[in-house]
């Protein structure tokens, strides 16, 4: 499948479809041209996708429209559209419409859908129209994550847009079989898949009429993980000797659930689900079947224009989609959406939307706040725990997510939720910037929902750099062969003995017991950060810039008295990975103790009292391995240059074990940012013994890099150059 022939006729569509409703009706707002637009594209490749696929749907429509004009030819096709009463819930007629210019012609849109993307594309290949509902509307995402760069929250109509992402097939596949298949063969179906990770032992779950299995898609956009669960199903039912017949019409009413928040993105999802259901069972599109899908954008409407008085959940329903429970709303349009919320389900999939507390608008960021408060971070962190209750016990899920949620602090309760109540059987952590649709690194996982239980299997893809082709082929690859250095299997009790609780699959049991035995580097001294003063520009300057007569070094007590005549002190400010000494170049303006700073409303000091003491201190951003260099009395430090204090007789030893391959192994190994933070360092795990050969040769290596340091003319000690006599 060529995606950027899809990409490149998706968006001409958009464009030419827009401009084509404004040259008709300049007068109409963005809103309901976009609405317009999409009315006429999703037809027309619905009807081009029903055609290529041998179904009786207005043969020779296309073709007609190089002649004929295009009033009459819009006016055709849209009775095609209006007798296709078998896929009623797409084609139905219930919207205005405008008829754009444009479409008929050699050079019209109808003759460059029906030319640029062949038979072939669209033959038993229903995710197509997913892509193409994606690459229509990447104008307007395009828009929503430039109006973010410029602080503007994303509004409820546009959250569609900005947060939906056609999940590729092959990533679909790995959930779907490592959930549904699992749960088959865990029931002793002995049924093989090519992405399943994990092959359990026949009967040991017990026996399970394929009918009694449910799955849920709760953000299901276009429905593509709805459709390849239907092939699994369709799959699992013929192995117990159901016809085609049967087992569609239990698929669809009995097994398949899904909601969105999208009202267009429904429309795809039913099309899409019916069509699938077609290639078995072609009968199924005369059979009136009710299918177990449903959107809130359609109640929410109907609820605000009602006058009802309904509560404000019902109105904006739309807004907060199936972050509700069963029983939050009041609205009677909202029945059916209220039964698949209230359900458990054997097996939840999904892609759930990703967006920031900070773009959100004011009103689902309030929502999030009062009901997912400890998960608030991100609206996917939510989403991932609103799955997790519609999950019955012993039930698995599946998940393609930002990968953050696996190590920053932020997450941590929902880290802590998910490794108290699910296994992690399967995880794939993708290469950082493989996956060119998202703004973000990924991750893809699946659980079953019975508490700490057993080990799970990790494929680590870091480094295999590369779109998500390589990651599928890297992935097929691990899944063939546990010994290919880059799987892991651990246990989410390790994770649990280790601080902040990170899913640091890669960490031996033996490093996950040194935290869980010994005490962190906070009971032994104080690491802390310093200051922020919200205009380095103006505060801070190296010290050969400033007047040597005002430059306050040695001082051991900050006092007020001390900083009017001589103002400018040493300042440790980071700047990278150097060992045992220097990065000294930097000074601050503390005139009248920082009067000017602390007017500042956004700056901060912190820490004061271990201003001008003796300690040790690193760079919380590098783009190397962790550094600590010593330094001595006189210094005021930064948030960029963490310090650690109260050192006594145990800095020497605590200076060389965080310079040591032991701590960079161990602690790059669970902050695989570069990024170090001093609450991070605080939990290191310390085994004291003292000795004092290694405070010789520690105070040895600090000499040497001083020495270093000091032969260049930008250290303050510099006295000579090395290679003069």
């Amino acid at each position: 499948m060529d995606k950027q022939t899809m990409k490149n006729l998706a968006a001409e569509a958009h464009e030419r479809l827009i401009g084509g409703i404004s040259e008709k009706n300049g007068a109409v707002s963005s809103e309901l041209a976009e609405e317009y637009a999409f009315f006429w594209f999703s037809r027309l490749i619905a009807v081009r996708y029903m055609q290529a696929n041998g179904f009786d749907v207005g043969n020779g429509i296309f073709q007609a429209a190089v002649t004929e004009s295009n009033e009459i030819w819009a006016a055709k096709f849209l009775d095609v559209c209006r007798r296709n009463k078998n896929v009623s819930a797409f084609f139905s007629d219930d919207e205005k419409y405008i008829i754009p210019s444009g479409l008929t012609g050699e050079n019209g849109l109808v003759c460059a859908v029906l030319n640029e993307i062949s038979d072939d594309v669209f033959c038993g290949n229903v995710q197509v129209i997913g892509w193409l509902y994606q690459f229509f509307n990447s104008s307007t995402k395009s828009m929503v994550y430039s109006e973010l760069k410029n602080n503007v929250k994303i509004s409820p109509e546009k959250i569609p847009a900005a947060t939906q992402i056609f999940t590729p097939d092959w990533i679909v596949q790995y959930m779907v079989e490592n959930t549904l298949g699992k749960l088959w063969n865990d029931c002793g179906g002995g049924l093989g898949f090519e992405y399943c990770a994990d092959f359990a032992e026949s009967g040991n779950a017990g026996k399970r009429s394929p009918e009694s299995i449910t799955f849920i898609d709760p953000c299901m956009g276009c429905g593509n993980i709805l459709v390849y669960a239907f092939d699994v199903f369709m799959r699992i039912y013929h192995s117990c000797g159901y016809s085609d017949d049967e087992a569609v019409r239990f698929i669809l009413t009995k097994n398949l659930f899904g909601l969105d928040i999208d009202r267009r993105s429904y429309r795809l999802a039913v099309f899409s689900l019916l069509m699938k259901a077609a290639e078995y069972s072609p009968s199924v599109l005369n059979s009136g079947i009710s299918l177990n899908l449903a959107e809130f954008s359609s109640a929410a409407e109907k609820c605000r224009s009602s006058g009802g008085g309904y509560n404000d959940v019902s109105q904006y329903c739309d807004i907060y989609g199936s972050l509700l429970h069963g029983g939050d709303m009041d609205f009677p349009y909202a029945e059916k959406i209220d039964r698949i919320l209230s359900g458990k389900y054997d097996i939840v999939v999904t892609n759930p939307p990703y967006m920031s507390s900070s773009n959100m608008n004011g009103r689902l960021l309030a929502y999030v706040r009062e009901n997912y408060f400890d998960y608030r971070a991100d609206l996917f962190s939510a989403f991932v725990t609103r799955c997790s209750d519609f999950t019955k016990k012993d039930g698995y899920s599946g998940f393609l997510t930002p990968y953050v949620w696996m190590f920053i602090q932020s997450y941590e309760k929902l880290r802590r939720t998910l490794i108290e109540t699910h296994t992690i059987r399967t995880l794939v952590q993708f290469e950082y910037s493989s996956f060119r649709d998202a703004t973000v690194p990924l991750c893809m996982f699946t659980m079953k929902k019975d508490g700490l239980c057993g080990k799970g299997k990790y494929i680590r893809l870091s480094e295999f750099r590369g779109d998500m082709e390589i990651q599928r082929i890297k992935t097929l690859e691990a899944l063939k062969n546990d010994d290919c250095g880059y799987v892991y299997k651990a246990s989410p009790k390790n994770f649990m003995k280790m601080p902040n609780v990170p899913t640091a699959y890669w960490i031996s049991e033996r490093v996950a017991e040194l935290y869980e035995k010994y005490q962190p580097l906070s009971d032994f001294a104080a690491p802390r950060k310093g200051n922020s003063t919200s205009d380095n520009d103006r505060f801070l300057r190296y010290w050969y810039e400033v007047d040597i007569n005002r430059l306050n070094t040695g001082c051991t007590e900050l006092k007020r008295e001390n900083t009017l005549e001589k103002y400018w002190f040493p300042y440790n400010k980071g700047g990278g990975f150097r060992k045992w000494y220097g990065f000294n170049s930097y000074v601050i303006n503390w005139y009248d103790d920082a009067a000017e700073i602390r007017a500042i409303p956004t700056s901060v000091i912190a820490n004061y009292k271990y201003f001008m003491k003796a300690g040790l201190t690193w760079s919380t951003l590098t783009s190397g391995n962790f550094s600590i260099r010593w330094f001595d009395e006189g210094w005021i430090f930064d948030n960029g240059g963490c310090c650690i204090f109260e050192l006594g007789e145990k800095r020497e030893y605590i200076c060389a074990l965080l310079n040591s391959k032991v701590f960079s192994s161990i602690f790059g190994q669970l902050n695989p940012t570069l990024n170090f933070q001093s609450g991070d360092v605080a939990k290191f795990p310390i085994v004291y013994k003292p000795d004092i050969k290694i405070d010789r040769l520690v105070h040895e290596c600090v000499q040497i890099s001083k020495d270093e340091y000091d032969s260049f003319e930008t250290s303050r000690d510099f006295r000579k150059h090395p290679l003069i006599p």
